[in-house]
């Protein structure tokens, strides 16, 4: 447990330097080992010209909830960098909020595999848009 919340207070101090992420309005809600969870509410400048989350909002969300629970598996002293991320878009993304869920799938001493899901909620229904891969390198 003291090494979870080590992570969790480290994670809380990298997120104030994640200017996009704050700029889109996405927040982290859930940490735990291998696991993170973040929402955001979709506005106007998330959107793409159709009205549905624009695509590299939905890539970004994958990658920040998968790199964060990657750094739930990583040695304190070390930092984590996307080193790849596939992305599959399933629908197009019509909602009120976006849910991101990334857990580690395995981790390694230098690579961590993870995954994320990504939802839309629109009054009170919960649609999966978009799956992600992604290959974390601890630095």
């Amino acid at each position: 447990m003291e090494q979870l919340n080590a992570q969790r207070a480290r994670i809380i101090e990298k997120l104030k330097g994640q200017f996009f992420m704050h700029h889109i309005g996405f927040e982290i809600t859930v940490i735990e080992e291998g696991y993170v969870e973040g929402e955001m509410d979709l506005v106007a400048f998330t959107k793409q010209q159709m009205g549905y989350v624009h695509g590299g909002v939905t890539a970004t969300v994958a990658d920040i909830v998968a790199g964060f629970a990657a750094y739930t598996k990583s040695p304190l002293d070390n930092n984590v960098v996307t080193s790849n991320l596939q992305i599959m878009y399933y629908y197009p993304g019509q909602g009120e909020r976006l849910r991101a869920i990334g857990r580690v799938v395995k981790a390694g001493s230098r690579l961590h595999y993870c995954e994320s899901e990504i939802y839309v909620l629109q009054t009170g229904k919960s649609t999966l848009i978009a799956k992600a891969t992604a290959t974390m390198v601890v630095v």
